[in-house]
């Protein structure tokens, strides 16, 4: 500081001093008492020093002005007082003046009664007397043009006169630095004199500490309230209205001719102001960080302060000046937040320029940090609230444009129109072109330039040529300034189309496999110098749209068109399955005959319709006829046309292999009509529980392609394709297949059923086929021991869907309890069908199962494990809960014992292959 530093010698009379006693150390009513008594010999007993004066106590004028100087509070008092002070004191005083320490400007100050103020000049005989913390007692005549004169105008000095000035240095706690600073223009000084200046030097000075004291007190608990008063109005999520408070408020507090608050713009990396003296922009003053003054502060965080700056290089008149205005003073304040663990970033730069004509002080420099500590925070919780509302007006807006690009799919043209039309809006440019790259070519070609349609064709590009061949070689984003000058930019595309292209925002467009698919260019950023770099970020993020949306529409076109293909498939299959009027009209127009018409055995579980019924042709009938005799077609008014046809169609539906054909099909059927019949009409189900099984029989293995599941899911068919997820995937196909009969013209049996009834059935239907899945079986054969075990419960709905799945699971495996004869010959045909798939798998090069290698099987041992793990134990249980179906177990029985005798041969049995198998190798496979 200016006034500090000399040592305790060079206090004003020039020798060391004694330390001040304690009662000098305050103004306590000793201290006092005591000053009075040395100054006059008046009695000062009974005085009662709260700054009130008792009637019964008279003072003397030199008293009065003492007590009045101890009871100032502010610099003016204090200073008139002193005043007066120093007039009793030296009563030949014709011109006196006391200038107290300024703390704001650490300069000493004449304040007067108006609140003006004039700072003592730097310079002249008073200053240097002040340098030297001497008392000077000057006695040649001050000169006319000494800076003292602006402080004192009326300063005269006759003959004899001598001009007094006396410095008055604080050395309580080392300061020693000058508080005030008396003058005056009196005779020749006396020892009386020097003494009494001694005795109000003590007074001066222990006043003027408390003063300044209270001064900087209340100057902090205004800047407080000031500060609180402020933060209550800062609550602004406003950016542009928050500056303007803010701005207002330093206007108010520090007075600068102008002030700005800049924050940075992460896309541009700029520095952005968006009020100026208090005042919204309706332009935003934009400065670059790099390059500018307010970018320096920016950057180094560090406070600023230019005195001169004409003279310092650091600024920058092209660059730096803030609308027109050259500032002689600049002070540039950084805004830092406080972050985590005491660590602070910098979100902006305070800029005031010229307060006074006077240089900013480091206690304007203090004034602005205190302000902005309070302001920091409002100010980040704004930018950041500005930007999640920015962040999520972004995602509204790519919400609606995937919306927009998604109902876009069924037309390719449209979809590049609309993805155009977006990234236009989107990034405000001035026009956009997209390239798709063909894969064969290795060319990028656009149809759809600026969303029109090319009158000459397509704008093709080769790989790696301009920009939007570089953007696709590389995958990467291109944002270029200045695009004529650029050395990759192809000026042909300009030439061809007639456009001028100054800037250029390039972006890939990629698939989720992260290979580029296309090329997105945008030109010429509207209302900006360039594009930006959130204007990339969005590119970016825009472009995974563009690559999703085009690569659903090439595949929503492929679906459409394989739809398309699928339906004529289904209606040249529906057209050869078409059932004639001829085939209809015979088992129609004459009576149903009875079963045994058929077959004498045609009603006992052993018989075997698919060994022993010779007649295909006449299955059709035979299920009427079994359905008739279950009275399902009087009961649910099934119509014989209706009837007829489905069951043609479902007949149709079979393909042609060993086992899995309507032949067995119909036996599954079979063995149901024996059990309804030879259990008394199975009383056990419901009537709409026995027609769901026993369509579920007709229809369980349609379009059965003579291969399992396995084989689908590791041949990676079709089929497994569609299915694998669910699980059971013939299962599911031969109840798509049934469904899709059901639908259509002229097939759905159930047409005349409540819809309660009809979602039953079909729901019905759905469990019973899946239920077939071996797999299905084993996983509900413990609850089903169960329900055997503890008996059944009619009304029990879930023991109803137990019984009907174990009901198909024994219908299905029927060919274990014919006759030995006929079950022998149907085992055949099983491993027939069995060695085919393992065939098939071994020229696939996967190794088939023990059971379907035909240089491996044995197959006795193969089917005493399978009487023994799967078909013994349904048929034991389907005795138990239904007792009439014994004859079929016992059967059962006696075959095994015929596998058994055949194994203890030790030969391995041989097929009799009577007839070849057709199977074909699905496409993908051949």
């Amino acid at each position: 500081l200016l006034y500090e530093g000399l040592s305790p010698s060079n206090a004003i009379f020039g020798g060391a001093r004694d330390p001040p006693s304690a009662t000098e150390k305050g103004l306590g009513r000793g201290y006092f008492v005591n000053l009075l008594k040395m100054v006059d010999s008046h009695t000062t007993s009974n005085y009662d020093f709260l700054f009130r004066r008792p009637s019964a106590v008279v003072l003397s004028g030199y008293e009065d002005a003492i007590l009045s100087m101890g009871a100032a509070m502010i610099p003016t008092e204090f200073t008139a007082a002193a005043k007066v002070c120093l007039h009793f004191t030296l009563p030949s005083m014709s011109t006196g003046a006391a200038l107290l320490l300024d703390t704001e400007n650490n300069e000493l100050a004449y304040f007067e009664e108006n609140d003006k103020v004039k700072h003592l000049p730097k310079m002249g005989v008073v200053w240097d007397a002040v340098r030297q913390r001497m008392l000077e007692v000057r006695r040649s005549p001050v000169p006319d043009n000494d800076p003292i004169r602006t402080v004192m105008p009326n300063l005269a000095q006759d003959s004899g006169q001598v001009f007094v000035i006396a410095p008055m240095v604080d050395q309580r706690r080392s300061l020693y630095r000058v508080l005030v600073l008396l003058l005056a223009v009196c005779d020749e000084l006396s020892e009386v004199h020097l003494e009494k200046l001694r005795i109000l030097e003590r007074n001066v000075i222990v006043t003027a500490a408390r003063v300044l004291a209270n001064e900087t007190s209340e100057k902090e608990r205004a800047t407080i309230e000031n500060m609180l008063d402020v933060c209550g109005d800062l609550i602004d999520l406003d950016i542009v209205s928050l500056s303007v408070k803010i701005l207002k408020h330093i206007m108010s507090t520090v007075k600068p001719t102008t002030s700005t608050l800049f924050f940075l713009e992460d896309g541009t990396q700029e520095l952005v102001a968006y009020a100026y003296n208090g005042v919204a922009l309706d332009t935003e003053i934009r400065k670059p960080v790099s390059e500018s003054i307010y970018g320096e502060c920016f950057r180094m965080g560090e406070v600023v302060n230019i005195s001169n700056v004409q003279q310092d290089l650091r600024f920058n008149p092209r660059i730096d000046t803030i609308k027109d205005y050259e500032p002689t003073h600049l002070l540039c304040i950084p805004v830092k937040r406080r972050g985590t663990q005491g660590t602070q970033s910098v979100i902006g730069v305070l800029v005031v320029c010229d307060k006074n004509d006077r240089p900013f002080t480091k206690h304007d420099e203090d004034g602005l940090l205190y302000s902005l500590h309070f302001c920091s925070s409002m100010l980040n919780n704004t930018l950041v609230y500005q930007r999640e509302l920015a962040l999520k007006k972004q995602n509204e807006v790519l919400l609606q444009v995937a919306k927009n690009l998604f109902t876009s799919l069924d037309n390719i043209s449209s979809l590049l129109r609309e993805i155009m039309n977006e990234a236009r809006r989107l990034t405000n440019a001035e026009r956009c072109s997209l390239f798709l790259l063909d894969n064969s070519t290795k060319n990028l070609v656009a149809t759809v330039f600026n969303s029109d349609l090319l009158k000459e064709g397509a704008l093709t590009i080769k790989m790696g040529q301009g920009i939007a061949g570089y953007v696709a070689q590389t995958g990467r984003t291109v944002n270029i300034t200045d695009a004529q000058k650029h050395p990759q930019f192809f000026k042909e595309v300009d030439n061809s189309t007639g456009f001028f292209t100054k800037h250029i925002l390039c972006f890939p467009i990629m698939d989720s496999n992260g290979a580029v698919v296309g090329v997105a260019q945008l030109c010429n950023k509207i209302n900006g110098k360039f594009f930006t770099k959130y204007d990339e970020e969005l590119a970016n993020t825009f472009s995974v749209y563009c690559g999703i949306s085009i690569y659903h529409s090439k595949l929503y076109n492929a679906v459409v068109a394989s739809h398309s293909r699928s339906s004529l498939a289904t209606e040249l299959m529906l057209y050869h399955m078409k059932v004639q009027p001829e085939e209809l009209e015979k088992i129609t127009q004459s009576s149903l005959p009875p079963t045994t018409s058929f077959h004498p055995d045609f009603c006992k579980m052993t018989f075997s319709p698919n060994i022993q019924l010779k007649a295909n042709d006449e299955t059709v009938v035979a299920v009427m006829s079994m359905m008739n005799e279950m009275d399902l077609i009087n009961k649910f008014q099934l119509h014989p046309d209706t009837l007829g046809r489905f069951v043609f169609m479902v007949k149709k539906g079979y393909r042609d292999p060993p086992y899995h054909n309507w032949m067995h099909a119909f036996a599954v059927a079979h063995f149901l009509y024996t059990l309804y019949c030879c259990s008394n009409k199975l009383p056990c189900l419901d009537d709409l529980e026995v027609l769901a099984v026993f369509v579920s029989c007709l229809c369980h293995d349609i379009d059965h392609r003579g291969t399992n599941n396995a084989f689908q899911v590791c041949s990676k068919s079709p089929l497994a394709a569609l299915y694998t997820s669910e699980g059971s995937v013939m299962e599911r196909h031969h109840l798509a297949q049934t469904l899709c009969i059901l639908n259509s013209p002229g097939c759905n049996i159930f047409e005349n059923f409540s819809d309660s009834d009809y979602k039953t059935i079909v729901g019905m239907i759905q469990n019973n086929i899946l239920d077939t899945d071996i797999a299905t079986h084993l996983k509900k054969s413990k609850f089903i021991k169960e329900m055997a075990s503890c008996g059944y419960d009619r009304s029990n709905p879930e023991h109803h869907k137990l019984l009907c799945s174990l009901i198909m699971t024994s219908c299905d495996l029927t060919s274990s309890c014919k006759t030995w004869d006929c079950s022998r010959a149907i085992s055949d045909l099983i491993y027939l069908e069995f060695f085919s798939q393992g065939d098939l798998e071994k020229a696939l090069g996967i190794t088939p199962i023990e059971m379907m290698d035909r240089d491996r099987a044995n197959i006795p041992e193969q089917q005493l494990r399978f009487l023994d793990g799967i078909a013994g134990p349904v048929f034991q249980l389907l005795s138990q809960l239904i007792p009439e179906s014994a004859e079929a177990y016992h059967s059962l029985l006696e075959n095994r014992e015929h596998w058994a005798a055949l194994k203890a041969t030790g030969k391995r049995f041989s097929i009799d292959i009577t007839t070849e198998l057709s199977v074909r190798l699905p496409t993908h496979v051949e």
